[in-house]
């Protein structure tokens, strides 16, 4: 999936798959995180906010399985555990 620049509020790029409705976040620490089974709507409202970290935590981060796909400055594979998963 290709991400665009977004440089705003600690981000500094996002893409979205609507196929298989993944949300990745660059953050400015350059973790990568994917969030699962996002909406278009949502998502595309995440890639034109003027405050993309805010709605991040207000709309995304605790409603979401969120995983983090980066790489550890180690060499290890991602974490295929949830950093988040929202309760059912």
């Amino acid at each position: 999936m290709n991400r665009k620049p977004i440089h705003r509020g600690g981000i500094l790029s996002a893409g979205y798959d609507p196929t298989r409705r993944w949300l990745d976040v660059e953050f400015d620490t350059h973790r990568v995180l994917r969030c699962e089974n996002v909406g278009p709507e949502v998502a595309s409202s995440f890639l034109r906010s003027a405050s993309p970290f805010g709605y991040w935590k207000d709309e995304i981060e605790e409603n979401y399985v969120v995983r983090e796909i980066s790489r550890a400055d180690n060499g290890a594979h991602p974490s295929h555990v949830p950093v988040y998963c929202p309760d059912s």
